[in-house]
């Protein structure tokens, strides 16, 4: 039988404090005294640094166990084109991450695509498999159609990556094993975002046979829920565990503790979502924000993210006219007219190279998915016409 390893994407969540986390003590020290594995979701944002590396080694028991996600500027950035220095971009990133790989807690690397990276674009995903050392592990998460079949099956066993499967709206839940360990990664079913999601025990039942087949076919498995609002995957994580006749005395504990915190403090649950940190977002991004990184970067999406939905009030959406208030600015979008107009400061620093500020994107975050993809579409594809102005 196989080992087994389930977890959550990241740990530095604010609004796990008090649901799962106490105040008194470090977070990471709280997490690594239930599971021994994390995926590091940081990682796809910024490098880390030698600094933070080693703290990881250092405050991590002797069997725990890293994933990490590869950074997006190799995959999203720069595509997986190896014209544009992807090579040197890796190596970069794996000397960083040697202190784990040396101390043997460095698992799978998960490269995670972006939902434009289709399937025709596979003769440059090979190029980067070619790319890769033999000595560490990597996955591959899909995020397109286009790529469930026989060809990106016998792709990834050629070169001994996993196929990740996944729980999302976007994909089927296929199990391929393509490599001597399996990736699983539960993103939740929601709306927006899909990860603000409590999978039900009805809805985690389904996966404890795939998980089981699996055993008997890989030596390792592991597995991260993303879910992380509310601290809902910390708690689906356990019920997995549970599930699985796996679970310790003291993550039974803990998960008969989360519920009933969660008892108490449900009525001020919506207000913490507006308090969560940078590393509070997971990386499985909405059609809408994706189109949202042709017109900023992401830590001005993570900030727009970051803003409540309390905090826009909307004053008209109809006939392709919008306006809306949002803390102390004015917003309006006049499609017929193909006008933007706002008046925070940075928004007065970008309308020369038509980028959005956060407000902005915040806009059409709350905006019905069909009507922000709409028009982020003709934005872009019609960006010279527009004009993005500076309200007084």
């Amino acid at each position: 039988m196989s080992t087994v390893r389930i977890g959550t994407s990241g740990w530095d969540y604010r609004e796990w404090v008090g649901i799962f986390y106490s105040q008194e003590e470090k977070k990471f020290s709280q997490y690594c005294r239930y599971f021994d594995t994390v995926e590091i979701d940081s990682t796809f944002y910024r490098y880390p640094s030698k600094g933070m590396v080693f703290g990881w080694l250092r405050l991590s028991p002797n069997n725990f166990v890293f994933s990490a996600k590869l950074p997006g500027l190799i995959t999203h950035d720069k595509g997986l084109d190896p014209t544009q220095g992807i090579g040197a971009d890796l190596t970069n990133f794996l000397e960083l991450m040697e202190p784990l790989h040396r101390a043997g807690k460095l698992g799978p690397i998960l490269i995670q695509l972006p939902p434009s990276f289709k399937r025709e674009h596979s003769q440059r995903l090979e190029s980067f498999f070619a790319m890769l050392p033999g000595e560490y592990e990597f996955a591959v998460e899909f995020r397109h159609t286009s790529w469930i079949g026989n060809a990106s099956r016998s792709l990834l066993s050629k070169y001994g990556v996993a196929y990740t499967v996944v729980d999302e709206p976007l994909l089927p839940p296929s199990v391929e094993l393509t490599a001597g360990f399996a990736y699983f990664r539960w993103h939740g079913r929601g709306r927006r975002p899909w990860y603000n999601y409590r999978y039900s025990t009805a809805e985690l039942e389904p996966w404890i046979p795939k998980l089981k087949d699996a055993e008997k076919s890989v030596d390792r498995i592991y597995g991260y829920f993303n879910n992380h609002y509310h601290g809902y995957a910390v708690e689906n994580c356990i019920e997995v565990l549970k599930m699985l006749g796996k679970a310790s005395n003291s993550q039974l504990e803990a998960l008969e503790s989360i519920r009933e915190r969660r008892r108490i403090a449900s009525p001020r649950i919506g207000f913490e979502m507006s308090e969560a940190t940078l590393e509070a977002f997971g990386t499985a991004l909405s059609p809408v924000e994706e189109l949202l990184l042709s017109f900023l970067d992401r830590g001005r999406l993570l900030r727009a993210k970051s803003i409540g939905d309390f905090e826009i009030r909307m004053i008209r959406n109809d006939l392709g006219r919008i306006k809306a208030e949002i803390r102390d600015y004015f917003i309006e979008v006049d499609v017929g007219n193909h006008l933007i107009a706002h008046n925070c400061a940075d928004w007065s620093k970008f309308t020369g190279e038509k980028r959005f500020c956060k407000h902005v994107a915040k806009l059409f975050l709350v905006l019905p998915t069909d009507q922000a993809s709409k028009i982020l579409e003709q934005i872009r594809s019609e960006k010279d016409g527009w004009v993005f102005k500076t309200e007084e």
